[in-house]
C-alpha cells in the first residue's frame, strides 16, 4: 500500500530520461512539453524547467540542473499543499501580508505610470549632459570617490540573506535581482553607473555608510530601513584625485541627471495628489503633541 507521500507525489525524473529527450527526440517543442515531475495533479515539463532556470546555469550542466530544479519544485510544492491543508492561506497573516504586497505592487506601478506619461521630460541628450558638464567642469573633477555598486531591497529578511547567498555562488546579478528586489529595474539600472559617495545610496544612511568602507566585491551587512531589508555590494571605485575621462563622464551625467528629472517629476506628482487630497477634506492625521499624549497614556 502506498504511503501518503507517495500517494501524493509522484516524481517521474531520472537523468537517462532527460538525456535522451535532449540528444534523441528531434521535435524539440514535443521535448519542451515533456512532464518531469508531479505533485498532487501539478505537472512540471522541461520546457518550465528551462524558463526559470538562468540560462548560464542551463549551458554549464543542463541535465543535472533541470534534475536540481525539479527536485526543488517538488519539495516547494510539498509545502505549498500541505500550507493550503493547514488553511494558512484563509488566515489574517495571510490577508495582511497580502494585503501589505499589494499596496506596495500599486505604488511601485504608479511610480512607472507617473515615469511612462513624462518620458519626454526625463530623457537627457549627450547635448544636454554635455552642457551640464560644461557650466559644472571644476565641480565635476573627482574631489571625493566614486563607486559602482549593487544595491538590493526585499521585503523579507530571508530575501535579503538568500540574495546574499546566490551572490556567494556567483548567480547572474540580473537574476538576483529579478527574483529578491522590490524594485529590478530601478536597482539593476543603478548598478551599472558610478556615484560619487556622497551621492550614492543616500536615501539609505546605513548603506552609504558602508559604501564608504567596503573594499571592491565585499558585501554589506543586511540593513533593515524604511520597512525593507537592504544588502549592497561594491563592484568598482574612482578614487578621489583623479580627473574623469570625458567618454565615461558624459553617459554618467546624462544618467544622474535622468534620475534626477524622474525623482523630481515623480515628487512633484505624489505632492500634488497630498495636496488635492488634502483641500478635498480627505486627509485627517493628528500632530506630534497628540501622539505624544496618547503615548503617555499607555
Amino acid at each position: 500500500m502506498l504511503t501518503v507521500t507517495r500517494q501524493i507525489i509522484i516524481v517521474c525524473i531520472t537523468l537517462s530520461s532527460i538525456a535522451s529527450l535532449y540528444s534523441c527526440t528531434p521535435n524539440q517543442r514535443e521535448a519542451d512539453d515533456t512532464v518531469i515531475a508531479s505533485v498532487a495533479g501539478k505537472t512540471l515539463t522541461i520546457g518550465d524547467a528551462k524558463n526559470k532556470i538562468p540560462v548560464f546555469v542551463i549551458e554549464q550542466d543542463s541535465i543535472s540542473a533541470i534534475q536540481s530544479f525539479a527536485n526543488q519544485w517538488v519539495q516547494q510544492q510539498v509545502s505549498l499543499d500541505h500550507a493550503r491543508r493547514l488553511g494558512i492561506q484563509n488566515t489574517d497573516r495571510f490577508y495582511q501580508r497580502i494585503r501589505q504586497y499589494e499596496e506596495e505592487l500599486l505604488i511601485n506601478l504608479l511610480k512607472e505610470h507617473i515615469l511612462e506619461t513624462n518620458e519626454s521630460q526625463i530623457e537627457v541628450s549627450n547635448e544636454e549632459a554635455l552642457t551640464y558638464y560644461q557650466s559644472h567642469r571644476e565641480q565635476l573633477t573627482f574631489d571625493e570617490k566614486y563607486v559602482r555598486f549593487r544595491l538590493i531591497s526585499t521585503r523579507t529578511r530571508a530575501d535579503a540573506e538568500n540574495a546574499n547567498r546566490d551572490l556567494i555562488n556567483g548567480l547572474e546579478w540580473e537574476d538576483i535581482v529579478e527574483r529578491y528586489s522590490i524594485n529590478p529595474d530601478l536597482q539593476l539600472r543603478q548598478s551599472t553607473q558610478f556615484w560619487p559617495i556622497s551621492m550614492a545610496a543616500t536615501d539609505i544612511p546605513p548603506v552609504n555608510q558602508n559604501l564608504r568602507t567596503l573594499g571592491i566585491s565585499e558585501r554589506s551587512p543586511i540593513h533593515y530601513f524604511g520597512n525593507h531589508y537592504h544588502l549592497v555590494q561594491l563592484m568598482d571605485e574612482r578614487t578621489e584625485g583623479e580627473y574623469p575621462d570625458l567618454d565615461w563622464l558624459i553617459p554618467q551625467i546624462a544618467e544622474w541627471l535622468k534620475l534626477e528629472r524622474s525623482r523630481r517629476i515623480t515628487n512633484a506628482y505624489l505632492r500634488n495628489l497630498y495636496l488635492q487630497a488634502d483641500t478635498n477634506n480627505e486627509i485627517e492625521l493628528r500632530d506630534v503633541s497628540y501622539i505624544e499624549q496618547i503615548l503617555k497614556q499607555q
